[in-house]
């Protein structure tokens, strides 16, 4: 099943895996406002869509995303804002609102990263749940070439601080190898293997009790930043709110008792 628009492609490989694909490969993958728009349509319409259990998201061509597009924030700049990377109900930019979008999902996001990820392309990534890059794929900010702010909110989560600083002031793109070491990739691949080997970790995960990962993506949320005492009992809250609301939990803990391979369902 598709459903591909001009500038952002969706399909199915997979029970349970939604896969979407930025498709603007000439110009790197750069989200202007309607990729952005597109892209964040998609994602808040997979919150609801029980056939959703995974969201992989990639780019078209060579490239993950190359951030947002430079043409339409100088025509921003200049005063026509038709094609600008910003929302226009709320004015909020569109990359800010697409990793709200992919850190709250209610299933687990993988961005599989065929290319360079640069600016507002390495909050996209670095959103995601698991990246699992390509041998090729470069990322980093980039954005102090440009006499630009970012890249501070997401990236970090993941390399600490003083990395994150020492990555923009850089204004270079890390290797594979490098990202990988780091932690910003899960797993790095054969660039001819990626999408394999995506597509084998999303069937494994839409596999899962998806309902209690998207619990645990909320409860990561809560407690991220709390002092231990308020953020232990946070969990024992999600954890008994999880055993009252999550089917599989049941299913879980029987297969376990009677030695067998539990089937979950997601709910």
């Amino acid at each position: 099943m598709t459903h591909d628009t001009e500038t952002l492609l969706v399909s199915r490989p997979a029970q349970g895996v939604l896969w979407l694909t930025m498709n603007r490969p000439a110009q790197r993958n750069a989200l202007d406002r309607t990729l952005g728009e597109e892209l964040l349509r998609a994602l808040e319409s997979a919150e609801t869509d029980p056939q959703a259990r995974v969201v992989v998201l990639t780019g078209a061509g060579s490239a993950f995303c190359g951030g947002d597009d430079l043409g339409a924030v100088d025509e921003h700049l200049a005063g026509d804002r038709r094609n600008s990377p910003v929302l226009g109900d709320t004015a909020d930019p569109v990359y800010l609102r697409i990793v709200e979008a992919i850190v709250t999902a209610p299933q687990p996001v993988i961005a599989a990263v065929n290319g360079p990820a640069a600016g507002a392309g390495t909050e996209l990534a670095c959103a995601a749940d698991l990246r699992i890059a390509s041998d090729t794929a470069r990322i980093g900010s980039c954005l102090v070439n440009v006499a630009q702010t970012g890249t501070a909110v997401m990236l970090p989560r993941i390399v600490g601080t003083a990395k994150a600083t020492e990555i923009y002031l850089s204004g270079g793109l890390l290797d594979a190898a490098d990202a990988e070491r780091l932690g910003i990739y899960t797993r790095v691949v054969p660039s001819g293997e990626l999408q394999d080997a995506v597509l084998a970790e999303a069937r494994r995960l839409a596999a899962g009790p998806t309902r209690a990962i998207g619990l645990y993506k909320q409860l990561r949320e809560r407690v991220y930043g709390q002092p231990l005492e308020q953020a232990l009992r946070i969990q024992n809250g999600f954890h008994i709110r999880n055993n009252r609301e999550v089917h599989d939990a049941v299913e879980g803990a029987r297969a376990f008792l009677e030695k067998r391979s539990p089937e979950f369902t997601g709910r």
